[in-house]
């Protein structure tokens, strides 16, 4: 009964345009909130798929979806274009109102999922016709078996990837931008004034012994060199990017900053107990932070990351791994980093033990 209720509400309709999406076919939304319509390139010419979702109070008429039609020619004249309609309906004397006289349109009935053949109609669309009948036959066997879970599963998957795509539409990053001038405006001071520059702020064990604990903070934006500086900056903005987007501003640079205080932290306490000088650079503490919390989100399967656990856990390992197999890498740094990472990112996106949505 449950499933039922799901489908009678559209789902059937979502599931579609889910199916379409994968398909390879790009949605773009219309003024006729009944009306989506999907494309996708094929060589020289653009197929498009109208998906019309036809209620029993549907105020969808003809005239208005002619007018749709008749938008799409204008808006790709010069370019040829192929249009095909699909018509979702729940009663069928409605549905063949609204399009009554349209060659190029099939129609699908939403109790039954069956493809339904009227006369004087194309008979099929560049092989659309057996890819949407077998999809129609899976949909109907899920539905059949009652497993309300799969189908949720389906549908929030699509839904996930419009939230996602919804966020990457926000760009630029702004700390993330912010973050990669100022690292990089930082080393090309040092590259003008010289090696004293670099003194001046990297991490000392000495000097922070002595009190001089800003050097945990500003070693983070000096490199020794421009493979040192390019190295982290990609991996700042990739990572930091799409953290940003899903995070939002405020909780990434927390994550960013204090990850990175957090491993040189950890590195002075790990060197006080080895004899020796030791100084370091790099913002390599606070990108393993982006590391560890990408690798939270990854786990707590937040919207958009479609990564799977066993890929991330691949990367963090040889992460890990490559930190003590290089010399000259301040290891302690990187694993402290990971670390903060992964629990900041725990503790900023969650509220109450349950998961934030992102927005």
């Amino acid at each position: 009964m449950r499933v039922a209720v799901l489908f009678s509400n559209g789902m059937i309709v979502q599931l579609f345009q889910k199916f379409l999406q994968d398909q390879g076919y790009v949605m773009k939304r219309t003024k006729v909130p009944e009306i989506t319509e999907y494309l996708r390139e094929e060589n020289s010419s653009i197929n498009i798929i109208q998906v019309l979702d036809v209620k029993k109070d549907s105020i969808l008429t003809n005239d208005m979806f002619l007018e749709q039609k008749n938008n799409i020619q204008r808006k790709m004249a010069g370019k040829e274009t192929h249009v095909m309609s699909l018509v979702f309906y729940e009663d069928y004397a409605k549905a063949l109102e609204i399009a009554w006289d349209e060659y190029m349109c099939w129609f699908i009935n939403k109790s039954n999922f069956s493809l339904v053949s009227v006369e004087d109609r194309v008979e099929d669309f560049y092989g659309l016709k057996g890819i949407v009948t077998e999809w129609l036959k899976e949909i109907e066997t899920l539905y059949k078996s009652g497993d309300i879970n799969a189908l949720k599963d389906r549908l929030m998957n699509q839904q996930e990837r419009m939230n996602y795509e919804k966020r990457m539409k926000k760009k630029p990053a702004p700390v993330s931008v912010t973050l990669v001038v100022i690292t990089s405006i930082v080393f090309m001071t040092g590259y003008v004034i010289g090696d004293e520059f670099i003194i001046s702020g990297q991490m000392d064990k000495t000097l922070v012994s002595m009190g001089q604990y800003y050097r945990f903070f500003t070693s983070m934006f000096l490199h020794a060199g421009v493979e040192h500086l390019i190295g982290n900056m990609l991996c700042l903005y990739l990572l930091g990017e799409a953290i940003e987007h899903i995070t939002g501003s405020v909780r990434y640079a927390i994550i960013y900053i204090a990850s990175g205080l957090a491993g040189n932290v950890i590195s002075y306490l790990y060197r006080l107990n080895i004899p020796g000088e030791y100084a370091a650079i790099g913002a390599s503490g606070a990108v393993y932070g982006l590391i560890g919390a990408m690798f939270f989100l990854v786990i707590r399967k937040t919207k958009g990351l479609n990564i799977p656990v066993n890929r991330m856990l691949l990367m963090v390992a040889y992460c890990v791994y490559s930190s003590f197999a290089t010399e000259h890498i301040d290891y302690a740094a990187h694993l402290g980093g990971l670390v903060a990472g992964f629990v900041l990112a725990a503790l900023l996106c969650y509220k109450g033990g349950k998961k934030q949505d992102e927005g």
